[in-house]
């Protein structure tokens, strides 16, 4: 029998009661936490079409292995908002184009990816004018339908223009 002396306690004064009750509240509380933040920020690293680019690997490599052949290299300048400056140089320099596809490419943020034209200055040199750039690693590939040359160049906060 009970002591009649011995005094009541309600369940919200057990500890016991808060950790039975608190541990699956808890889980509870961070999935749905969790939940939310991976529903607000995609992964935008993932392709759809991962055979197509699967494929298109191959059609790369030669197209760098040409780069390589004709000893193209690329040198970026200048990489911020409304300028891109870089110097193409080459065994055979007589044989640049006017005009260079310019594809540049966050490393980490896939959305903010760019496909700009380049126009020959002279001496090696080409100009662009990409849009707004965050801060942070860009890949510059530079490319014709015969070769592909990619360098990294990372653009600092001082030169994202805040206007």
């Amino acid at each position: 029998m009970k002591d009649p002396l011995e005094p009541i306690t309600r369940w919200h004064q057990e500890p016991l009661a808060w950790l039975v009750f608190g541990l699956p509240l808890g889980t509870i509380v961070a999935c749905a936490l969790l939940f939310a933040i991976a529903s607000r920020h995609s992964d935008t690293l993932v392709v759809d079409d991962y055979y197509k680019r699967g494929l298109e690997i191959n059609k790369r490599l030669d197209r760098e292995a040409e780069a390589t052949r004709l000893g193209l290299a690329v040198v970026v300048d200048t990489l911020r908002d409304g300028l891109l400056e870089f110097t193409l140089t080459a065994t055979d320099s007589s044989s640049l184009p006017d005009n260079l596809d310019v594809h540049l490419a966050h490393a980490t943020r896939g959305q903010e990816d760019q496909l700009i034209l380049a126009r020959h200055a002279g001496a090696g040199r080409y100009v662009s004018t990409p849009t707004t750039l965050e801060a942070g690693p860009w890949y510059v590939d530079v490319s014709t339908p015969a070769w592909r040359v990619v360098t990294r160049h990372l653009v600092a906060r001082s030169e994202v223009r805040l206007d």
